[in-house]
């Protein structure tokens, strides 16, 4: 009934002079609203539910609650992004099909549904160098199962036009002249890193790969979050990882040789490193615009700044 009586308070003011001293911010974010409510109703109605919002983005939107249909309680993921509602549909019906339940397109929202799950997040005494060693077993798992098996996003254009594109994007960053800086720096690197991209194995990427989507679950580690899943090259998907919550080199080596039991991982070189690290700062700048909470705080910077001083990630 709220969204009903929402719906025609805004009509009625679209059509009065009140139209005049309104926002269009103010009527937009009503519209927004009207919207997402006119979807949940929709859920509920369709899945015999009573689902709550639990998260809440400009990228993405996460109900919880119990459904008649199913018996039992569902996660659901909203997606106003195609490419990433596609891969988070593809790699669970793969990877995890015991808990793909559904997926729905409704106006221009992207409906994944899954069971819910009850899990555990890590904590620093699970960073020891077995379940390291068994992080990297995991990742190539997952590149194992999930390479040539489905289809998710390929950024199909040169290295140097990625970098550009990513770039023209943060135009109005607080951090753009260091970005522009550190990008001029990177040209002696670009057409090595090039041919070297050409030529190495390309995988389906986690895209997100971190402590924070590793969860336990039934007294076991499992791997979550799949929607920026997309194709590139595995050192991807080691990058924010490495950089951010395992520095030390001897665990880098555990994680390295878990990966390597299953997949042959060559290290790439010295400048392909330093243009793949500029890019996934490039990403990361994007994320934080989008997140008003900015949970990757000052990586991006500091990947920079890694770059400024020639560190790189792996020793060659």
């Amino acid at each position: 009934m709220g969204f009903i009586f929402l719906y025609f308070a805004i009509n009625l003011l679209k059509n009065s002079f009140f139209n005049r001293i309104l926002s269009k911010e103010l009527i937009y974010l009503g519209c927004i609203i009207l919207k997402l409510g006119s979807l949940i109703d929709f859920l509920n109605d369709y899945y015999d539910a009573k689902l709550e919002v639990i998260h809440d983005t400009a990228i993405n939107m996460h109900l919880l609650g119990y459904s008649n249909v199913y018996k039992q309680d569902l996660f659901i993921k909203i997606f106003n992004d195609k490419n990433m509602f596609y891969a988070e549909q593809h790699v669970n019906q793969v990877y995890y099909p015991e808990i793909y339940l559904d997926s729905v397109i409704y106006e221009n929202n992207y409906v994944v549904v899954l069971k819910d799950r009850k899990m555990e997040d890590l904590e620093n005494t699970d960073l020891t160098p077995s379940n390291i060693r068994n992080f990297g077993k995991m990742l190539a798992d997952f590149h194992n199962q999930l390479t040539g098996n489905i289809s998710v996003y390929e950024n199909k254009l040169p290295l140097k036009e990625q970098l550009d594109s990513g770039v023209k994007k943060l135009k109005d960053n607080p951090s753009i002249d260091k970005i522009k800086k550190v990008k001029e720096l990177l040209n002696d690197d670009i057409d090595r890193a090039e041919l070297e991209y050409e030529l190495l194995p390309k995988v389906v990427l986690h895209g997100d790969f971190s402590v924070r989507n590793i969860k336990k679950y039934n007294n076991q580690y499992i791997i979550i979050d799949f929607e920026r899943a997309h194709i590139g090259v595995a050192y991807q998907d080691f990058i924010k990882f490495f950089f951010n919550e395992v520095s030390d080199e001897k665990l880098r080596e555990k994680f390295i040789s878990g990966y390597r039991k299953l997949i042959n991982f060559e290290i790439p070189g010295y400048s392909l490193q330093r243009v793949l690290l500029f890019k996934t700062a490039l990403e990361i700048f994007e994320f934080n615009e989008a997140h008003t909470s900015k949970k990757f705080g000052k990586i991006a910077d500091d990947m920079l700044d890694a770059i400024e001083n020639n560190k790189n990630l792996l020793s060659i």
